[in-house]
């Protein structure tokens, strides 16, 4: 089994100072993760957000990079249709060799409307645009004199510097979601896939299976010992406290995700999420359904049953933690890595 650690670097603060201090305590929680044995480290790509605030990820992973020596540092994900494929591809070759080819670069469409919005890319073009990009990159990593000719971007004999460490190119993943176009996309491309952890882990459950199921029938072996599983996760000694701690950035998340549906464009920077609430159609879900179907806020050896279940029965052969999250402290997200690392992890190795 193997673990992966999740930082979204939610900005919940008017004052923009706050800005720094939520990058350093991303760099302190990479370092520390390191240190317990994580084996990668996972950041998004948002835009115009409060919910996290990397909308470049080169940048910040090239500062983890440079504050690690083994951790694999992961893009989780570049929203593909917001990027020119040379470029990206560039990039990340850059960050592969700067980490010693230490990438794993998890590629997606996205789903917020009003990100499309703002860059003035049609949303129902995503899933083209996704696929040509992708393919473009691939192709340079692995071809010289690379050609595509497709809707959105063309490329005659074009050879990319520098080449990336690892050969043919560094791990590949692809953010799948309920359409069986996305999971088609993987199994095509044999690449292993991301979920989302703010999603009810049965649904997350059934991506697996159905993965699982179009990989047999192509003929392919699953890759699903190389999927992460990513989940909201708190530790605590004491299960109430475990549970009950995270229940206002929970909330906060479960908030933003549901203001973020109804924009087509604009940003969550001056939201004013009161009155939000206050007009919302909508009835959410409560945090007691939330925390029963979608986190881990549970005690250490809750966690290693829970986990084992999942390798016992779903095939998951990494498990992913985003720990770090809306209004959680940093004192309380480094002390749920510890235990994670000294009480969780142990019984998988």
């Amino acid at each position: 089994m193997k673990f992966a650690l999740f930082i979204l670097a939610s900005w919940l603060e008017k004052d923009t100072n706050h800005q720094s201090r939520i990058y350093d305590e991303a760099l302190e929680q990479v370092e520390f993760a390191e240190e317990l044995g994580f084996d990668s480290v996972w950041v998004a790509e948002h835009h115009s957000s409060r919910y996290g605030i990397f909308p470049s990820l080169t940048p910040i992973l090239s500062y983890m990079a440079a504050r690690t020596k083994k951790i694999r540092i992961g893009t989780g994900v570049s929203v593909l249709p917001f990027h020119n494929p040379i470029r990206l591809a560039e990039e990340a070759a850059m960050l592969d060799l700067l980490s010693k080819g230490r990438l794993e670069f998890g590629v997606g469409r996205g789903s917020a409307d009003y990100e499309y919005g703002n860059f003035k890319v049609d949303f129902d073009s995503r899933d083209d645009r996704t696929r040509e990009v992708l393919d473009i990159i691939l192709g340079l990593w692995t071809t010289p004199e690379f050609s595509y000719n497709g809707k959105y971007h063309q490329i005659e004999k074009l050879t990319i510097a520098p080449t990336t460490l690892q050969q043919p190119h560094p791990p590949v993943f692809l953010a799948v979601s309920r359409t069986p176009a996305s999971i088609d996309m993987a199994v095509d491309r044999d690449l292993p896939i991301l979920t989302t952890f703010s999603t009810p882990e049965a649904d997350n459950l059934a991506l697996f299976d159905m993965y699982a199921e179009r990989c047999a029938a192509a003929g392919k072996p699953h890759n699903l010992d190389r999927s992460p599983f990513f989940r909201f996760v708190h530790l605590a000694e004491d299960e109430k406290e475990a549970r009950e701690y995270p229940r206002d950035a929970l909330t906060w998340c479960r908030d933003i995700g549901g203001y973020r549906r109804t924009i087509t464009q604009g940003d969550e920077i001056n939201w004013d999420l009161e009155h939000w609430k206050r007009t919302r159609t909508v009835t959410p879900a409560t945090f007691e359904s939330e925390a029963e179907t979608t986190t881990y806020f549970v005690t250490p050896d809750q966690c290693v049953q829970r986990i084992k279940n999942l390798q016992t029965n779903h095939n998951v052969g990494y498990f992913g933690a985003s720990m770090s999250f809306g209004s959680m402290g940093h004192a309380e997200v480094m002390r749920s890595m510890e235990l994670f690392g000294k009480e969780v992890m142990p019984k998988f190795r």
